[in-house]
């Protein structure tokens, strides 16, 4: 699990379902970002950057 995304996503007060809408991606695929059974591409990770104003796509990805 990739519980700095999820914290992240919490303090902005976003569902899962939110985030996927405003990334283009179903819900499944976000889903499985924030499990960590996917890796996404760079581009999902810039805007995961932005939308969450995270300091670096590396503290998102980590477990």
């Amino acid at each position: 699990m990739r519980k700095n995304l999820i914290n992240a996503r919490q303090n902005k007060n976003l569902t899962q379902v939110e985030v996927a809408k405003i990334l283009e991606v179903s819900e499944r695929q976000y889903q499985r970002l924030e499990a960590g059974t996917s890796d996404g591409s760079i581009k999902i990770w810039r805007k995961l950057k932005d939308i969450l104003n995270a300091e670096t796509i590396d503290c998102l990805l980590e477990q």
